[in-house]
């Protein structure tokens, strides 16, 4: 009943993975078809038609999701160098683009490091809310991608970045941990302990030298019974 159980929680969370990389994929050649947009004057926004960069914004006129959140970040997100909000903003950019778009390629392959990377976008676009010169229609466009990832783990679009951080952190930790186990497993299977190779090498030497002395035990009792036959003659 476990493994049934087991094997049913296995099937759903693939299916759900397998969504969760389609969704991405979409949104990033969404991501991709908006900035070709961008040659033709076309913007795929609402805010962004009013204010250029975030400066322009007054902070009183926006929505709770474009104003910024002082977040205490996991233990091992960012380095203790990155203090300032402008550092932690391109340490979370670096991430992004590394896992998103040059590895999107890798994300079914390495999907615990894609949980987890999620808690850089978050931050990224937390960080970027943080600073005045950011514009403000790409802010709007990595709002959509926030909000399709986050429909992965079910968090609201309207949850604090502070939790959806957590989630996506404590989550791809812990999958990450699952992977390692996994890994390990996998190279047991493939290593073959030595003392047991060589007792099957013995057992097989063994099975064939049983086989080989049956063979000639046959053909020696054939000779002799061929030579009764003929002393009878």
């Amino acid at each position: 009943m476990d493994k049934c159980h087991s094997l049913k929680f296995d099937f759903y969370f693939v299916v759900k993975i397998f969504f969760l990389t389609t969704i991405i994929s979409l949104f990033l050649i969404t991501f991709s078809e908006a900035g070709k947009k961008k040659d033709k004057d076309e913007k795929d926004c609402v805010y962004c038609k009013k204010y250029e960069k975030l400066k322009d914004w007054p902070e009183n006129e926006r929505p709770v999701a474009f104003i910024y959140e002082e977040i205490n970040y996991p233990k091992g997100m960012f380095s203790k160098q990155r203090k300032t909000s402008k550092l932690r903003q391109a340490e979370a950019g670096k991430k992004v683009y590394q896992r998103f778009v040059k590895g999107k390629s890798q994300l079914n392959k390495y999907q615990h490091l894609m949980i987890r990377d999620m808690a850089y976008f978050e931050a990224l676009f937390n960080e970027m809310l943080n600073d005045p010169k950011a514009s403000v229609e790409t802010l709007e466009g990595l709002k959509k991608g926030r909000e399709a990832m986050r429909m992965s783990l079910q968090i609201s679009p309207k949850a604090k970045a502070s939790e959806a951080v957590l989630k996506f952190w404590a989550t791809g930790k812990m999958l990450t941990i699952a992977h390692k186990k996994n890994k390990k497993k996998r190279k047991k299977k493939q290593k073959v302990d030595p003392e047991i190779a060589e007792r099957a090498a013995v057992l097989a030497n063994m099975k064939k030298q049983i086989a080989t002395a049956k063979v000639n035990a046959q053909r020696a009792a054939t000779i002799e019974a061929q030579k009764k036959i003929e002393e009878a003659n």
